[in-house]
């Protein structure tokens, strides 16, 4: 990816903190891909690449349900 991608994504999708954990994901903010993987971002990837088919390295959730920005 080049720079800041935005998608719109709109469902469930499974919380980055726990696996048992669902919160609503409306809009999220793909970054470029790193080399350098974190647990966190590792979650990220399993969840969205079984839902989108493809995965992202990081992300930033934007307007979840009543809940801030989460990295």
């Amino acid at each position: 990816m080049h720079g800041f991608v935005s998608y719109r994504r709109f469902g469930r999708a499974r919380s980055l903190r726990s696996d048992r954990t669902e919160r609503t994901l409306v809009r999220y903010v793909a970054t470029e891909r790193q080399s350098a993987r974190s647990l966190r971002s590792d979650r990220a990837r399993r969840t969205l690449s079984a839902r989108a088919g493809w995965a992202l390295d990081r992300y930033v959730a934007t307007e979840f349900d009543s809940s801030s920005v989460t990295t």
